[in-house]
């Protein structure tokens, strides 16, 4: 929890930089992935060792998992606003909104799981987290790819 509260208030603003726009936005997304990765196979090594190979091992997946946290409150934030269109950014906000909702609810449950599963459910954890990021990846590249058109754009009005 120290640990956790130190990382916050002394990176949080500064790790911001990072994402100030969609582009530097979604590179984030690969680092993320690898941050919940290597934090949930720090948490699966934890097992294996003594107490002092479990107490590093320990400590390194919470500084992976506050750094994870912070890359995605930075990301999440950019991403939900700049990819909504003009005229449906609050709703947009709104699932976004519903999202940490969801995340509330179903993350103790996930991290119950990966709790009662030992080991492998701690990587499977971190794998999957690290998945969903990378496919959020691909998904955001996706949105920001110019449509290039053939044909110049008509309005209604002209036809």
């Amino acid at each position: 929890m120290v640990l956790n509260n130190v990382m916050v208030v002394a990176l949080q603003v500064p790790l911001t930089r990072f994402g100030t726009t969609t582009a530097a936005a979604r590179n984030l997304l690969l680092p993320l992935s690898a941050t919940f990765a290597l934090g949930g196979l720090a948490m699966a090594l934890a097992a294996t060792g003594g107490a002092v190979t479990a107490t590093a091992l320990l400590t390194a997946a919470a500084a992976a998992f506050t750094m994870a946290e912070m890359l995605q409150a930075t990301i999440s934030w950019e991403l939900s606003v700049a990819l909504a269109p003009e005229t449906a950014q609050g709703t947009y906000l709104g699932v976004h909104g519903l999202a940490q909702s969801v995340q509330r609810t179903f993350g103790p449950l996930a991290v119950t799981a990966a709790i009662a599963t030992g080991p492998a459910g701690w990587a499977a954890f971190g794998t999957v987290i690290a998945l969903t990021c990378t496919i959020q990846h691909r998904l955001v590249r996706v949105c920001l790819t110019p449509t290039s058109l053939s044909v110049p754009p008509v309005t209604v009005s002209e036809n």
